[in-house]
């Protein structure tokens, strides 16, 4: 079950009267980890039931990657401010029968590009959640090994998408697109930054499909870096919360 994401307004006027103009001028970083306290399970092995010769009989689930306790593929992200959006290129693959980064973040006017890294046909297709509304918005058939497709159209809108194989079923991504740049999602051994934040203070938020959401106040100073640490409880996992990856 995939917990909510809020996608930050970028018209919050009330969080930005609290940020003086000159203010605007002067950015910091904040630099970050996020951990999980209690014990993970192993990851799940998902059985594979087509094109076993190329993808083997069993994936291991990524919804939960745990590296000496801190979590890989949260994003962290800024609320309520506004920034400055780039047309830079976000490559999401089909590599191994798995999607590869199994969470993306990307800005709007970002373009997408898939491509297909096993030598079987993958069909990647793309549904933006708005609320409680979801719409198509990218489905494209790679039927080789080396197959590439760049999106007609950049991403328009903030909100989250869910990626499916509709191939193999058990072949799932998302990708959380923000209308500005105050964002970063977790490296593999847990840590992130986010660069060139508006001085002042700031509410930070992590997401991560399994563990839900957490919040914490930050004063970001000028020319300085601010450290941040999240932490998640393993009960989450343990109530079975989730999906394959």
């Amino acid at each position: 079950m995939s917990r909510s994401f809020r996608i930050p307004v970028s018209t919050v006027v009330g969080v930005l009267l609290f940020i003086p103009a000159a203010a605007l001028s002067q950015t910091g970083t904040i630099s970050g980890v996020v951990h999980v306290e209690g014990t993970v399970p192993a990851p799940r092995l998902i059985e594979v039931d087509k094109n076993q010769e190329i993808c083997g009989n069993t994936i291991t689930a990524r919804d939960v990657i745990v590296h000496d306790g801190n979590i890989a593929y949260a994003v962290a992200f800024i609320e309520g401010l506004e920034g400055e959006t780039d047309t830079r290129e976000y490559i999401l693959s089909n590599a191994e029968c798995v999607f590869d980064p199994p969470i993306l973040a990307a800005t709007v006017g970002g373009v997408l590009v898939v491509d297909n890294q096993d030598d079987i046909l993958h069909n990647t297709h793309l549904n933006l959640q708005r609320g409680t509304r979801t719409r198509t918005v990218g489905n494209w058939a790679l039927s080789r090994k080396g197959a590439r497709i760049r999106a007609d159209r950049p991403l328009r809108r903030p909100g989250i998408i869910d990626v499916e194989c509709d191939a193999h079923g058990w072949m799932h991504a998302k990708i959380l697109i923000f209308d500005h740049p105050y964002f970063a999602v977790t490296d593999k051994l847990g840590f992130f930054e986010i660069t060139e934040v508006p001085v002042g203070t700031h509410t930070i938020t992590v997401w991560h499909e399994v563990f839900g959401e957490l919040h914490q106040s930050i004063t970001v100073e000028a020319d300085a870096t601010t450290s941040v640490s999240f932490n998640f409880s393993a009960d989450a996992v343990g109530a079975g919360k989730g999906g394959d990856y």
